[in-house]
């Protein structure tokens, strides 16, 4: 019975190509565990953080992460910086933080690549922006 059943598996194996070509798979998908950061301006790799600097003059705090970790990540926080002043001086500016650009180094991801939106009016500075990444 045990023959039989190697049998019939090599012939599926066979039959579908094993051997040959094959599959083919392309693309950055994320390996299995493999952690993901986002590089703070001027600062460290971060996984998932509630609060970091964007630019030299802006920053996003209080941010909640809906994604993490694919070929975007998205969160809800609160976004200011001197371009706010006074009106963000207490509270920043509720806003949606989209991380994009995704790179993987060594089995590493890094998001190389930023836009926020709000329904109050942004500094330019923060529409699809370059985040840091690490040199290969």
């Amino acid at each position: 019975m045990r023959r039989a059943f190697a049998l019939v598996g090599l012939a599926l194996v066979t039959a579908c190509g094993a051997g040959s070509a094959g599959v083919r798979v392309e693309g950055t998908a994320p390996p299995p565990g493999k952690p993901v950061y986002v590089m703070a301006y001027m600062g460290d790799p971060l996984q998932r953080p509630a609060t970091f600097a964007l630019t030299e003059f802006s920053s996003i705090s209080n941010v909640r992460w809906t994604s993490w970790g694919g070929g975007q990540a998205v969160g809800e926080g609160e976004v200011s910086g001197t371009w706010c002043l006074p009106g963000c001086l207490d509270h920043g500016y509720p806003a949606t933080i989209t991380l994009s650009g995704l790179t993987w180094l060594e089995r590493t991801g890094y998001y190389g690549r930023f836009t926020v939106t709000s329904a109050h009016k942004l500094d330019e500075d923060l529409t699809d922006q370059k985040l840091e990444v690490p040199k290969r």
